[in-house]
């Protein structure tokens, strides 16, 4: 039975709408006017600040489903069309990607950073104008073979790696040395601005104790350019991926190096190898080189002893001929009477007898060394012939060299 309270009709029954809204459910208006013309009273509405709180709440809600829930769920989705576009997602790496990682001694963070920097590897045309810098001609990269470009609107991270890589096979540690350095940039915006006061601190020493005469403070200084708001991500990149000391720099820097090399003493170690093999290569030609020089000096005086050997025996020849005739032109009795002496031109002593024996005894030296001299002049001329081959060889290795070291600076 309703409450004795509750309005009622003028003919006492209590109406359904007002049993309803006296429970709190909002009702319809009757289609019925009572019969002294009031309108019925509103139904009950929510107050404002109810309606504001289911508002609040709603809200609430979807930001955690789109800020927590959606993000986790989309980075997860299998759609290349979503790389780039949700926040933390790392897309898939290309195969060539993937290699490089495993070849810089990545963790699993450095992978990330890497993948989410979609890092092209171009060759020399195609590398052209991708890395401009303001202090280089159009289309130059100023001595560029890597660039990390920060990503639109001055982000400081979400940016894109592009690493020059030359044609030939045995560049690959330059390669590599050149993504890691790019990388450890993109590293560089993802420290804090303790961990790179940390860094720099730590960074600083090390450089300063390097030999000035080591490539490296000059590679800094051209990477540095005129910006020495620069210098700060170079030393982070250039001491990461070339400088190595026994155990390791100062701990506090090796751990900030840590989230992203696994292994920086082996990635320095690229970095050495490749140094190495280009020293090795300069080296061996630079010793080919000085090897040929030598012989073909060798081969100069060589030749030079043989035309004057020839031109002495010449000269012997010709005396042997004057007396052969001289001796010819005299009577029988005084050409038998005649009598010689003469020291041959390698000191043999020719010892006073009869001019005609004498003579024959000359020609029969003469003939010794003119037999002498042709199998020496056979040999020169074999040995022309290895030495102007092996200045082909070395003419081929210098031009290869040249090319090799030429593909280390694009176009």
């Amino acid at each position: 039975m309703p409450p004795d309270d509750l309005p009622r009709s003028p003919t006492g029954r209590v109406p359904q709408w007002v049993v309803d809204e006296t429970a709190g459910f909002t009702v319809a208006p009757p289609a019925w006017r009572p019969d002294d013309g009031r309108l019925p009273p509103p139904p009950r509405r929510r107050s404002l600040l109810g309606r504001l709180a289911v508002v609040v709440a709603l809200a609430l809600g979807g930001w955690w489903v789109v800020t927590a829930v959606l993000p986790g769920f989309l980075r997860e989705v299998d759609a290349p069309f979503l790389d780039g576009i949700v926040a933390g997602r790392v897309p898939e790496p290309t195969a060539e990607v993937a290699a490089l990682a495993t070849e810089m001694f990545l963790t699993d963070e450095g992978r990330d950073l890497l993948y989410r920097s979609e890092p092209e590897l171009l060759g020399a045309a195609e590398f052209t104008g991708r890395c401009d810098r303001g202090d280089a001609p159009a289309g130059q990269s100023g001595g560029a073979v890597g660039c990390y470009h920060t990503a639109a609107g001055g982000l400081e991270t979400g940016g894109r790696i592009v690493v020059y890589e030359p044609a030939d096979p045995r560049l690959r540690g330059f390669v590599v040395e050149t993504a890691a350095h790019e990388l450890l940039h993109a590293a560089w915006n993802e420290l804090t601005a303790d961990e790179q006061a940390t860094a720099l601190a730590a960074l600083e020493p090390v450089v300063a104790g390097i030999d000035p005469a080591d490539d490296l403070h000059e590679q800094l200084a051209g990477s540095v350019g005129g910006t020495p708001a620069n210098r700060a991500t170079e030393l982070f990149a250039y001491l990461g991926t070339q400088v190595w000391q026994p155990g390791g720099l100062d701990p506090a820097l090796e751990g900030l190096y840590g989230r992203f090399i696994a292994d920086r003493e082996s990635l320095v170690g690229v970095h050495t190898a490749f140094e190495q093999q280009l020293d090795q290569l300069t080296t061996e030609y630079e010793s080919a080189l000085a090897t040929f020089e030598g012989r073909q000096m060798e081969q100069v005086r060589a030749t030079m002893e043989l035309d004057a050997d020839t031109d002495e025996l010449a000269q012997y020849r010709a005396t042997i001929e004057e007396e052969e005739a001289r001796l010819a032109s005299l009577p029988a009795s005084q050409r038998a009477r005649s009598l010689l002496s003469w020291t041959w031109r390698d000191g043999t002593a020719l010892p006073q007898a009869p001019a005609d024996e004498l003579l024959a005894d000359a020609r029969a030296l003469l003939a010794r060394d003119e037999a002498e001299l042709a199998a020496r002049t056979e040999a020169l001329r074999a040995t022309d012939e290895e030495i102007l081959a092996e200045q082909t060889r070395i003419t081929t290795v210098r031009v290869e060299l040249e090319a090799l070291l030429g593909q280390l600076v694009p176009g």
